[in-house]
């Protein structure tokens, strides 16, 4: 029996592999013709002020603008990001008053220089029109899907990154992350927390956190890089009194998160200060892949499995059940049990009258698969 599932295991991946089995992959050329059209669309409103010339120097630099109902985006992909060994991408949320082109002069150059892929978007942080964490995750599933469809970033980790507000913004979308799709491997949080309730009325605290606060596994898997400069005084005392809680609150509810302290640090400085961000740049390329099978992911590799092996799972399309730690679907036809464990996330198969096998990681096999 173990032979013939380690054959299985064989025929999954290589039919998963197979050029035939999904649609065409998005390469440099088609990521690059997808930049180049309409990089600046009709409809777009006008920057004023500085904003004209970013725009201006974004658009120059082969980035692109993307409409999304009544806000937009910004993509930008350097060349260094197409033969990365390990892409990353980094989806940036502004802090108050900002739009994506503030966000792209500051951190151009040292994306670029690192060849990460860098999106921005324009959700109104600070504003009475401001987004909510649920309309922003909706933007970024979208975002993902539109550049995802003509560029390969199927396999780049990816993170959520806040400035100030959309900092503060970031705890709340990390956690609709963290039950949803899974997007991001973690977050980037700078300037800016509110991860406990404050009493100044200048807080930012979202229901979605307080309402997560019970919940232990609230950002389970997730990796958290933050960052702290002890001369900023958004808040009339130093971010770096204020930026613990929020590490105190990825630790207590399932993440792991690292705060860079600058005492010499403003509100503004990590991206000019090469001693920061290089130190954000170096945690980012040795952060692992996810250990985490979603539950969507999971039911991928099931149907796969199924579509390649009918044999041993039938009948196809059997219903997904949970039963602590596992989710799992249970062929009656031959008797068998395929499903991933919530505890160490690994694949497991249970034949009919033999032991259950661990497989290994569930991940090696999301990652080779368009189940990512």
């Amino acid at each position: 029996m173990a032979t013939r599932f380690i054959r299985f295991l064989a025929t999954l991946l290589a039919f998963v592999l197979a050029p035939s089995a999904w649609a065409a992959t998005p390469s440099r050329a088609t990521c690059e013709a997808w930049l180049a059209t309409s990089p600046s669309p009709t409809g777009l409103a006008a920057q004023t002020g500085a904003g004209a010339s970013q725009r201006v120097a974004l658009l120059a630099s082969g980035s692109k603008l993307v409409l999304i109902g009544s806000r937009y985006y910004s993509v930008s992909i350097p060349s260094a990001f197409y033969t990365a060994a390990k892409p990353m991408l980094v989806f940036n949320l502004h802090g108050t008053g900002g739009y994506p082109e503030a966000e792209w002069t500051d951190w151009n150059a040292a994306m670029t220089a690192r060849g990460a892929a860098f999106v921005a978007l324009a959700w109104g942080g600070g504003t009475p029109s401001a987004e909510s964490d649920t309309d922003i995750y909706a933007a970024a599933t979208q975002i993902m899907q539109e550049i995802g469809a003509n560029c390969p970033i199927a396999t780049a980790n990816k993170w959520l990154m806040g400035f100030s507000v959309g900092s503060a913004m970031s705890f709340a979308v990390m956690i609709r992350d963290v039950a949803g799709l899974r997007l991001f491997r973690g977050q980037l949080a700078i300037s800016g927390a509110a991860a406990a309730p404050l009493t100044t009325g200048r807080d930012v605290m979202h229901a979605t956190v307080e309402a997560s606060r019970s919940n232990s596994q609230a950002v389970k898997g997730i990796l958290s890089w933050m960052y702290c400069g002890g001369q900023d005084m958004d808040h009339s005392w130093s971010m770096c009194t204020e930026m613990p809680n929020g590490v105190a609150f990825v630790n207590e509810h399932g993440g792991v998160a690292t705060l860079y302290s600058d005492m010499m640090g403003t509100h503004h400085s990590l991206s000019s200060s090469s001693t920061g961000y290089n130190q954000m740049f170096d945690y980012l390329a040795a952060a692992p892949a996810t250990t985490v099978v979603t539950a969507a992911q999971a039911d991928c590799l099931f149907d796969a499995a199924e579509r390649v092996y009918p044999a041993l799972l039938a009948p196809a399309a059997s219903p997904t059940l949970t039963y602590a730690p596992y989710r799992y679907r249970y062929y009656s036809g031959t008797r068998a049990y395929l499903g991933v464990s919530t505890t160490d996330e690994h694949l497991y198969y249970l034949p009919p009258s033999s032991p259950m096998q661990d497989v290994g990681l569930g991940l090696t096999y999301v990652d080779q698969t368009s189940c990512r």
